[in-house]
């Protein structure tokens, strides 16, 4: 056996030791995250009291480590933001987005047909699986942060042309402290009934109730009659509060506003939770029925909406809407 033939074994195998080293820390950094955020007191105690700038800024050094390896490992795609760049929800974006999008399909409110309208789409979250499914319809996706709509134009936009990013610049403290538009008072840039689904997944949950009011009216109009739309929420009743007071969720909203509370009131809109009477009556009002009722989610101390799934889905509660008809005017 030659030296330099064992010297390319010896090398080959380092090579794979290194791999699987790398793969196994990069897993570890991610479930260290996912353990956090179940965590009330990281929650609804540190995050609140952490300046934003200086959250933000955490979030991106905490993902340098992950996506140095997966730069290392040559496992980068072009139609996955560096996760650095990803601001909302779970970094997992091939299989815990293609899970939502399954499950869509699987209830019936999506097709390949189908006008999307993803509100809060950040940085394309939900649009990637998309793209290889929406052969004859199209989507549309509007978010409130320069930096997601930016990422989406660049990555997506150019190579699916019914694929189309706006940004809103609505201000919100949390998310776009710079913003010149009030939520309350912003029109969605699109046609009365232009689309068939409608899908606000972990945006109310950082809204105000005049905002909640107006994008909720705004649904309504740009819906179809017959439309679906999917929104998650932090739904207050008696047994989430319940289960709140005694420390099983990972999230104690500490104060009431009547139909609404707040984790922290200096960041109100970091979480927002809602009565259920007070968000179904506002549904119903504006002619989104909810006949298919509220899901509700993990967030409170309950097992998860979708056991299989680990992100803000199975966390939050769902409500699934059908556009009946406008009862008020917007």
């Amino acid at each position: 056996m030659s030296s330099a033939g064992e010297q390319g074994r010896v090398s080959t195998g380092a090579a794979r030791f290194a791999r699987t080293v790398l793969q196994r820390l990069a897993s570890a950094v991610d479930r260290f995250r996912q353990l956090l955020f179940r965590q009330e007191w990281f929650n609804s105690v540190l995050m609140p009291a952490i300046p934003r700038s200086i959250r933000w800024n955490l979030r991106k050094l905490y993902f340098l480590v992950p996506e140095l390896i997966e730069s290392v490992l040559g496992q980068s795609d072009d139609l996955i933001p560096p996760k650095s760049k990803i601001f909302v929800g779970s970094v997992d974006f091939k299989e815990g987005a293609q899970e939502g999008i399954d499950r869509l399909i699987r209830m019936g409110v999506i097709t390949p047909q189908s006008r999307v309208l993803d509100v809060g789409c950040g940085i394309g979250r939900l649009a990637i699986p998309l793209t290889s499914y929406l052969k004859g319809g199209s989507y549309d996706g509007l978010d409130i942060v320069p930096s997601g709509i930016d990422w989406c134009n660049d990555h997506i936009a150019p190579k699916y042309p019914n694929f189309r990013f706006t940004l809103a610049d609505i201000y919100n403290k949390e998310y776009n402290p710079g913003g010149r538009v009030r939520a309350s008072e912003y029109m969605f840039p699109y046609p009365d009934d232009a689309f068939d689904l409608v899908l606000l997944i972990s945006v109310f949950t950082h809204m105000l109730p005049d905002d909640t009011q107006r994008y909720v009216s705004e649904i309504s109009r740009v819906l179809r009659p017959g439309g679906c739309c999917w929104a998650t929420f932090y739904i207050l009743n008696g047994d989430s509060i319940e289960m709140m007071e005694a420390g099983k969720g990972s999230l104690h909203f500490k104060h009431d506003h009547g139909t609404y509370w707040t984790v922290n009131d200096k960041v109100p809109e970091l979480s927002t939770g809602y009565e259920e009477g007070y968000i179904t009556e506002l549904f119903e009002r504006h002619g989104l029925s909810l006949a298919d009722g509220v899901h509700l989610g993990g967030w409170s101390g309950r097992p998860a909406l979708f056991a299989d799934e680990a992100g803000n889905l199975g966390d939050q509660d769902l409500l699934l809407a059908t556009k009946v008809g406008r009862t008020v005017a917007p």
